[in-house]
């Protein structure tokens, strides 16, 4: 396995291993670095703004009632709940009015199928709800969704008190713990996600926000004209606004737990391939430098293992190909660790090496759905 002796094949294939092995950890050093930096939690009160929270709904009765009471105890006060249903089928549509004739903090907006004829995604609903708000601090969030405590407004708009130059505040959603492998692959790739969406906004470089837990000021929106620049595309009324809009300077990141939002993950393979290949679909829309920069990440990754795997076939060099990915795990599973334990789930960390491999196929697949997928169906 350990040879004195090796040839001209294994120099090569455990250089280009011990390439890109270097490449990965500067990486993780360098862009996860940045978040497992302690943070310092700032719970100064201010005489705080007032806060509009927009929340498209298309058919969520169900979940709708148990968003509703959690964001009517929230701690804040100066707040308003717009709830737009989005031409639903359900008992939406008698919910909601009846949550508008008993709450003054709720106001119901509609939209009727007529109005969504030219429009796919909820865009068209986000946009009369933000046009409708009161307040310039607009906080979004899925009816699906729940706030972790009642402090969720606070820790959100926090980051707008603490610096005038705030334009952009990106939250956290993770998903709950469930039973199964789909849920087990959700929370992986959300946690990764979320790593990497904060990691880039603390280096000045914001690229995404998840709309589950997302804040911005409502003139921002209509400085950018709202969701015009992508209104032809399904998804993206998140990354895609925060695309044109997060500059090095406005954006600010929100990673207090109590400020956290939960939501379930899908149930079936199927259903979060779906859900997936429709997010991925929108990264061919993300500016060359993001593009690239992701890119890079996740090529120099797939040829990491495709090196290691070569050199696995070339006895001369094998022990040597194990010992730096062995290396390449030493550093790397520690900020995974400490990244995840900062989203409190540090527990998702024992399933690094198992999904550090699993990702170069996903990774090359979505990659072809960011570059060349066509969006359907929303």
């Amino acid at each position: 396995m350990f040879t004195l002796q090796p040839n001209l094949t294994s120099i090569l294939l455990l250089s280009l291993l011990a390439i890109f092995v270097i490449i990965q950890v500067i990486y993780h050093l360098n862009i996860y670095g940045r978040f497992i930096r302690k943070t310092e939690f700032n719970e100064n009160q201010y005489n705080w703004q007032g806060v509009s929270i927009v929340i498209a709904a298309r058919s969520e009765y169900d979940n709708l009632q148990k968003l509703v009471p959690i964001l009517l105890e929230q701690d804040y006060p100066n707040y308003e709940i717009l709830i737009i249903d989005d031409a639903s089928w359900d008992g939406t549509t008698g919910y909601l009015e009846e949550l508008v004739k008993t709450n003054p903090k709720i106001k119901g907006i509609y939209v009727t199928e007529d109005m969504k004829r030219n429009y796919q995604g909820k865009k068209l609903a986000l946009s009369l709800g933000i046009k409708a708000a009161h307040n310039d601090i607009i906080l979004l969030t899925d009816a699906d969704c729940e706030p972790q405590s009642n402090q969720w407004i606070k820790h959100m708009v926090r980051p707008f008190h603490n610096s005038t130059e705030t334009e952009i505040v990106l939250g956290y959603s993770p998903f709950q713990k469930g039973n199964g492998m789909v849920n087990i692959i959700s929370r992986m790739d959300n946690l990764y996600t979320g790593m990497t969406y904060f990691s880039y906004a603390m280096g000045r470089d914001p690229y995404m926000g998840v709309g589950r837990n997302l804040a911005y000021r409502k003139s921002l929106f209509f400085k950018h004209k709202g969701f015009a620049s992508h209104l032809h595309i399904a998804p993206g009324d998140d990354d895609l606004f925060v695309q044109d809009a997060a500059t090095p300077n406005n954006t600010s990141i929100c990673l207090h737990p109590d400020g956290f939002v939960f939501t379930k993950s899908k149930n079936s393979f199927g259903d979060w391939f779906r859900q997936k290949k429709r997010h991925n679909f929108v990264g061919k829309y993300y500016k060359f430098n993001h593009r690239f920069k992701l890119g890079m990440m996740a090529f120099t990754h797939g040829l990491l293992w495709m090196t290691f795997i070569a050199n696995a076939f070339v006895p001369e060099s094998f022990g040597w190909a194990l010992v730096l990915l062995l290396l390449y795990w030493s550093i790397k599973w520690p900020v995974v660790y400490m990244g995840f334990k900062k989203l409190k789930q540090s527990g998702m960390s024992a399933w690094v090496p198992v999904f550090d491999f699993l990702y170069v196929g996903y990774n090359v697949f979505f990659g072809f759905v960011a570059i060349f997928g066509k969006q359907k169906k929303w």
